[in-house]
């Protein structure tokens, strides 16, 4: 791959820069450490990217020896995963998040930043990467408020061996239905605010049976930083 152009300094932070600070490229890796390995997989974690773009990202990072592109364990095409180079890459973007929990919590949350896809998508890839097998279909309809018409409804279908998203009625019967705003949602995903208190406020409206409700506690695993955004609340209520 051609050199690009760079900043022309021998420090370290300016060298790793020309690599890491490309936009997109923290996201796609951010992707990439939440366990996605094929190219929509990727994708769906950063919507607004083209794929164009994201092609040209992922070569780059192969490139800079960060990724290595494989031929696929299943199906066809390729897979793409993290070198050893990449995965010591997770403490930096690690920190940059628990940074942002601290510092620019409001900013967060704001409108503009607010995805309904990719909240689904980062709740599909948390639910698969905590491993629970279930015996049964389970089917959880989301009804998001504060959200163009098209992004009103999501389907979680969960099987035995997988999570898939649906953005219409994939014709199941459902077992849970969830009526937040999209706001809300995202802040109880990021630790913002708790599971208890939203649906205690109504803010998270559940439906569905005792036992649905209490197994949906268990398969909502919250974002990794939430932790870092749960104790921002305590230290900072008003934030």
């Amino acid at each position: 791959m051609p050199e690009t152009k760079g900043y022309g300094q021998y420090c370290p932070i300016a060298v790793a820069a020309e690599v890491l600070a490309e936009r997109w490229t923290p996201l796609v890796l951010r992707g990439l450490f939440c366990g996605a390995t094929r190219f929509n997989d990727i994708q769906a974690s950063v919507p607004r990217m083209s794929s164009a773009l994201l092609s040209r990202r992922l070569r780059e990072l192969e490139y800079a020896n960060i990724i290595e592109r494989r031929p696929a364990a299943t199906g066809k095409g390729a897979e793409y995963h993290l070198t050893a180079a990449g995965r010591e890459l997770f403490p930096v973007l690690d920190r940059m998040g628990a940074w942002a929990q601290k510092w620019l919590r409001r900013e967060i949350v704001s409108h503009k930043n607010l995805d309904p896809d990719i909240l689904m998508w980062e709740l599909r890839r948390a639910a698969l990467n905590a491993g629970r097998r279930i015996d049964r279909r389970r089917v959880v309809r989301f009804q998001l408020d504060g959200v163009p018409v098209a992004q009103r409804f999501y389907w979680l279908v969960f099987e035995p061996d997988d999570v898939d998203i649906c953005l219409r009625d994939p014709g199941y019967e459902v077992d849970l239905w969830i009526a937040s705003s999209l706001r809300t949602l995202v802040e109880v995903w990021l630790g913002h605010r708790s599971l208890t208190g939203a649906v205690e406020d109504g803010g998270l409206r559940l439906d569905g049976s005792r036992a649905e409700i209490e197994a949906f506690r268990d398969w909502f695993v919250l974002s990794h930083f939430a932790p870092a955004g749960a104790l921002q609340s305590v230290a900072s209520p008003d934030a």
